[in-house]
């Protein structure tokens, strides 16, 4: 989605930001941070490793209008040169402190960053970065003066993760621009994605590719009886094959080759509408699948048969129909139990 071998760092800003509720202060910047080539190519992988992790494509917006969201005005005016880095920094800065009013929020370093020369969808666009910073580890830092040798213990982070970040791709405009996000210490999850930046999901591929693989997912729950889960297992297994199988799915085919054989058209059609309501999602009938979206939304399904005789069961349910040809299920009536029947060639 997003190409970054040739982007670059043009202008960077360090501040802190602390805990409004606390009543902890912010450290403000009057200065862009001078980079050395080396530091900025370290700077740019930290920070950008963890965003294009992130497949699913943000906008800005907000309830009443665009021009109420602090984040998305701010940015606009930084872009169309009407104010400063250091101001739009200072902006920045100031709207996530005002928003850092839970006691669980930490006080964190805060990177905000102008890069240039992204390549997303085939065109060329600069973009801000904004991260943050929160979770420091000790390290060991050895220091030797002639014929000694000694260590002090410091406080840092290593450049592997970020905390939490996002980039702002200079696009779409009119359309609360694009913007990818990740928040890997989501211990108030509304706190970065909602309050901060105030994004929700661009309606596209990968969108209802996920939340079509989430509305089966959540649909088969209901088809557990007794807890027999064997059932729920076969469906969402047949269902991610289907997705495997079709570069579109279509309303009839996904009645056809999923949900007829199961009985649970009339069923599937009221929980969707049902669960398309309470989670304020608009699922078009038919739609592109998202490969890369599936990939990572499948390994979020559970897979795993649990049994009472502490035995579990994992299928790989991106093979559907091997899954389905190898696998039986009965009772015993000698021991009056039920049984799972595997086949199998050899053991891996």
């Amino acid at each position: 989605m997003l190409k970054t071998s040739n982007t670059f760092i043009a202008k960077a800003t360090l501040q802190r930001v602390g805990n409004k509720l606390s009543q902890e202060l912010c450290h403000v910047t009057n200065a862009e941070i001078p980079l050395t080539e080396s530091e900025e190519e370290l700077l740019k992988n930290f920070f950008l490793k963890s965003i294009k992790s992130s497949i699913d494509l943000m906008k800005f917006t907000h309830h009443i209008s665009l021009d109420y969201n602090a984040v998305y005005g701010n940015t606009s005016k930084y872009l169309d040169k009407e104010i400063s880095f250091i101001e739009y920094s200072n902006s920045i800065l100031n709207h996530l402190y005002e928003k850092s009013n839970h006691p669980q929020i930490k006080t964190g370093e805060l990177f905000i960053v102008h890069f240039e020369e992204f390549k997303f969808q085939d065109i060329t666009v600069d973009g801000i970065g904004i991260f943050k910073i929160e979770n420091k580890i000790d390290y060991l830092k050895f220091n030797q003066q002639n014929n000694d040798l000694d260590f002090t213990i410091n406080k840092g982070v290593k450049l592997q993760k970020i905390d939490k970040g996002c980039v702002i791709l200079n696009t779409d405009k009119s359309d609360g621009y694009r913007v990818l996000s990740i928040d890997n210490n989501s211990y108030d999850a509304n706190y970065w994605k909602k309050s901060f930046l105030d994004l929700e999901e661009v309606m596209n591929d990968s969108y209802q590719t996920k939340h079509h693989l989430g509305l089966l997912s959540n649909f088969s729950n209901t088809m557990v009886e007794n807890n027999d889960t064997f059932i729920q297992k076969e469906f969402i297994s047949q269902g991610i094959q289907l997705f495997n199988d079709h570069e579109v799915i279509t309303k009839d085919l996904l009645e056809q080759e999923l949900l007829s054989p199961f009985d649970v058209v009339d069923s599937y059609s009221q929980y969707k509408t049902q669960y398309n309501k309470e989670n304020n999602l608009d699922l078009e009938e038919n739609f592109n699948v998202s490969l890369n979206t599936l990939k990572k939304e499948k390994r979020k399904i559970k897979s795993q048969i649990n049994l009472d005789t502490k035995i579990q069961i994992k299928l790989d349910l991106s093979e559907g129909d091997t899954v389905k040809d190898n696998i039986e299920k009965g009772f015993d009536e000698e021991r009056k139990m039920h049984f799972y029947k595997v086949f199998y060639n050899e053991e891996t």
